[in-house]
C-alpha cells in the first residue's frame, strides 16, 4: 500500500497538520500507520468528517473593540469585511478574504481554555456545558480574551463594554486581589486568574497539586533567566501554592500574538527552523528561549506559549513565559536520578520532532554565538542560590542544580568556551 506524511494528507485535505496528526492519534483516519513519532496514511484514505461543526443559523459578527471586520454564517464561515483592519488583525487574517469553517475553529480554540486542563470538568460546570465543545464555549464567552479586542457580537450593535460585563457576570468569577480590589477575570476559575500585584497585571497560578513545585519552578526560571541575560516575564511567589507572572504590555494599546498565527500551511518536524523562517529578525531571541529551555528542561513549549508584542510602530519579540512546568516539577526520585545520569536521554521534546539538544547541536553546527546570547559564566553556587530562593528542597533541588550545572557545561564544551 502507498502512504503519504501528515504534511502531504493536510495539503490535500485544506486543514492543519496539526489537525490530521490529531485525527490519526484520535484514530479517526483508517490504515494509518504509526512510525515514532511519525504517521503514513493511506493515498486513497478518504478526509475524515468534521464532527465538530455545527450549524448555526444565526448570523454573528466578529468585531475588534465595537468594529464589524467579519461576518459570520450559519455554517460558521467567516466572511472578512476588513481583513487588514490593523496589524493584529492581519496576522490573523493574513490578508485571507474568508476563513473556512476548520480555520474558524481553530481561531476559536487558541483563544478558549484547553480541554487538557485539570480542572476542566468545573469549567464546564460553570459554563453550563456537560462536555467540551470549541463553538458552546465561544458563544458563552463570546471569545472575549484580554491578548486583544476581538470578540463575537450577536448584532452590529452589541457593544463590548456591555457584553463583556454580561459574560463576566453569568461565568467568571469575580476575585479579590491582593490589595482589596474587585477584580472581573477571564480565567478566574481555578489554577489561573487576572489580577494586579505590586501595580502590574499579571496571572495569578495557583500550584498544580501538592505533588508539583510548578510554582517554585516559575520564580526560578524568571531569576535564572535574568541571572542569564535572557527576557523573561517576572515572575514573583505570592504565597506557599500561589505564583504572580506579570505582563509586559500596555493593554490599552499593545497587543500579543502568538507565533501559531504566523504560519500557513503545513510546518516541518524542525521547530527550530520552522520559528526562524516565520520571523528570521529574531532568530537571537529565538535561540536564546531554546538555550533556556534546555537549561531549565521545560517541558510546556509550544506555539502559543511564544508571542510577538504587536506596538504603534512595529513589533517585538515577546519576554518568554508560562515557564512553571520545568525543572522536574512533577517528576520522582527515581526518574530524575536518571535524568541526571543521561541528561541527552533525558532533554525534553520540542515540536514534533527532536529535544532541546539535538536544536542545541544544530544551533552550534550552524555557528549560533551561545556565548553571546547568554552569560555562560554563572557558577554552582550563584545556581544553588536561585534554587533556594525559589523555594526548591530536598531531591527536586538536587536534581534542579545538577541539571542546570551539567546543561551548561553541556553549551560551554559546544561553544568552546
Amino acid at each position: 500500500m502507498d502512504y503519504i506524511t501528515t504534511k502531504q494528507a493536510a495539503a490535500q485535505w485544506g486543514i492543519s497538520d496539526r489537525r490530521v496528526r490529531l485525527l490519526c492519534a484520535q484514530g479517526k483516519i483508517p490504515g494509518v500507520v504509526q512510525r515514532g513519532r511519525n504517521y503514513q496514511i493511506p493515498v486513497d484514505a478518504p478526509k475524515p468528517v468534521d464532527g465538530r461543526m455545527k450549524q448555526d443559523r444565526s448570523v454573528r459578527y466578529l468585531k475588534w473593540d465595537n468594529d464589524v471586520i467579519g461576518v459570520i454564517d450559519g455554517t460558521n464561515t467567516e466572511t472578512f469585511t476588513s481583513s487588514r483592519y490593523n496589524e493584529v488583525v492581519a496576522l490573523y487574517t493574513n490578508g485571507a478574504d474568508k476563513w473556512t469553517q476548520e480555520q474558524f475553529h481553530e481561531f476559536l480554540s487558541e483563544r478558549l481554555v484547553n480541554r487538557d486542563r485539570r480542572d476542566i470538568e468545573r469549567i464546564l460546570f460553570r459554563c453550563g456545558l456537560s462536555h467540551y465543545d470549541v463553538l458552546q464555549i465561544a458563544e458563552i464567552t463570546r471569545g472575549i480574551h484580554p491578548k486583544d479586542l476581538l470578540w463575537i457580537a450577536h448584532s452590529k450593535d452589541e457593544t463590548l463594554e456591555a457584553t463583556m460585563t454580561a459574560v463576566f457576570d453569568s461565568v467568571f468569577h469575580q476575585c479579590i486581589d491582593l490589595v482589596g480590589d474587585s477584580l472581573d477575570t477571564p480565567e478566574g476559575y481555578n489554577i489561573k486568574r487576572y489580577g494586579v500585584y505590586e501595580g502590574r497585571y499579571g496571572i495569578y497560578k495557583q500550584r498544580i497539586s501538592p505533588l508539583t513545585t510548578d510554582v517554585e519552578s516559575e520564580v526560578a526560571v524568571y531569576l535564572l533567566a535574568e541571572r542569564l541575560g535572557i527576557p523573561c516575564c517576572p515572575a514573583y511567589r505570592v504565597d506557599k501554592d500561589t505564583v504572580f507572572s506579570a505582563f509586559l504590555y500596555d493593554f490599552s494599546k499593545e497587543y500579543i500574538v502568538h507565533f501559531r498565527r504566523l504560519f500557513e500551511g503545513a510546518r516541518s518536524d524542525n521547530e527550530y527552523q520552522n520559528l526562524i523562517s516565520v520571523r528570521p529578525q529574531y532568530r537571537d531571541d529565538i535561540a536564546r528561549m531554546i538555550l533556556l529551555d534546555f537549561v531549565t528542561r521545560q517541558d510546556d513549549r509550544h506555539l502559543s506559549n511564544i508571542a510577538i508584542k504587536m506596538t504603534a510602530t512595529g513589533e517585538s519579540f515577546y519576554p518568554l513565559y508560562d515557564n512553571g512546568r520545568s525543572l522536574f516539577y512533577e517528576d520522582t526520585e527515581e526518574m530524575v536520578r536518571e535524568a541526571i545520569n543521561h541528561p541527552i536521554q533525558y532533554a525534553t521534546t520540542f515540536g514534533y520532532a527532536g529535544t532541546y539538544w539535538d536544536y542545541v547541536k544544530e544551533m552550534a553546527t550552524d555557528g549560533v554565538p551561545m556565548a553571546r546570547l547568554l552569560d555562560l559564566s554563572i557558577t554552582k553556587d550563584e545556581i544553588a542560590d536561585i534554587l533556594n530562593t525559589a523555594g526548591f528542597t530536598g531531591y527536586r533541588f538536587d536534581g534542579a542544580l545538577a541539571w542546570i550545572v551539567k546543561a551548561i557545561e553541556m553549551i560551554r564544551i559546544l561553544d568552546h568556551v
